[in-house]
């Protein structure tokens, strides 16, 4: 059975498809016993979706892209 933590270090790869079938039936099973978990997949896909759709690229300083982008390497989690 899979945590809540572990279901946050692998809530990227299940939304981008990227999961074993056997990993995503063990997060999605998690997801029906833990309403917190599910809330957090929901808003975490809203807001991924909502910045995708709404931020341009361009949009972004250089500035803010490069702290951004050293940002999310730095705290990315480790791939099981």
């Amino acid at each position: 059975m899979i945590c809540c933590k572990e279901c946050i270090e692998l809530l990227y790869s299940y939304l981008e498809g990227e999961l074993s079938a056997e990993n995503e039936t063990a997060l999605e099973d998690h997801f029906a016993d833990c309403p917190p978990c599910i809330a957090f997949v929901n808003t975490y896909r809203s807001t991924t979706l909502l910045c995708k759709n709404t931020l341009k690229t361009n949009d972004i300083p250089d500035t803010v892209k490069i702290k951004l982008k050293e940002f999310v390497d730095k705290n990315k989690p480790d791939v099981l």
